[in-house]
């Protein structure tokens, strides 16, 4: 479904991902992990477009986007929720989920896919007029993610989802992605609690140093103690 050949992305002279390939299948979920600074948000963001891309080729749906607008990405059913949830602080939750569907023309189809997610997330049905600024980090990360909903996405992009969360809102998180599997969402999820990442994934990959080290089974990933020691930290990545 998406494919990643020989990403490059460079800052300058310096290589914050060097020659990266990666896939992820229909279906799917499956992690990208890897300490700070292993290059892993510069790469999903080169993926969508976000960054320019030094080198590479971006396949989604047997379509080349490497040179496409984030805008057009979007509209091919590719979304990125951001590492911080970046939800608009002064505008209104409702504000918020309308924007996630600005390429989108049917406003019934929109009022629809609204009602759907304020049953998936209910917080944000109590919190629907308020400011994204009211909300706790939390429910700003359950906004960030019914927003990238919004544009009905095939493949979702999650960029660190459970950073600085309490660990209850931790477990809800990676309950409503278990969730989104069953509807066919496809994902690829940036995570820092690689235990849980790859409790919930199919495959996964670990990036070090702006390169790939390991990929294979997620169920194989987290048995090994050598890979989730050494590139880890134990089981919790940055």
């Amino acid at each position: 479904m998406l494919q990643l050949k020989n990403i490059v992305v460079q800052y300058g002279v310096v290589k914050a991902v060097r020659d990266v390939s990666l896939h992820v299948g229909k279906g799917e979920i499956v992690s990208l992990l890897g300490p700070n600074g292993a290059g892993k948000t510069s790469l999903v963001s080169a993926a969508v477009g976000i960054l320019p891309k030094a080198a590479g080729t971006v396949t989604f749906e047997g379509r080349n986007i490497t040179r496409c607008a984030v805008e057009q990405v979007v509209t091919f059913g590719l979304t990125l929720t951001p590492e911080g949830r970046r939800v608009f602080a002064d505008l209104s939750v409702a504000e918020n989920l309308h924007l996630g569907a600005a390429t989108r023309k049917d406003r019934a189809e929109v009022a629809e896919d609204i009602d759907r997610y304020l049953k998936m997330f209910p917080i944000l049905s109590e919190r629907f007029h308020q400011t994204a600024k009211t909300l706790s980090g939390g429910e700003q990360q359950m906004l960030a993610i019914a927003r990238s909903l919004m544009s009905r996405p095939k493949l979702l992009m999650l960029d660190e989802p459970s950073l600085g969360l309490a660990p209850r809102i931790v477990d809800r998180i990676f309950e409503l992605m278990i969730e989104l599997k069953k509807t066919g969402l496809t994902m690829l999820v940036v995570e820092q609690n690689a235990t849980e990442a790859l409790r919930i994934s199919d495959r996964g990959y670990i990036m070090a140093g702006g390169t790939l080290v390991y990929e294979g089974e997620a169920a194989a990933l987290a048995e090994s103690e050598d890979l989730m020691e050494h590139y880890l930290g134990g089981g919790v990545a940055a």
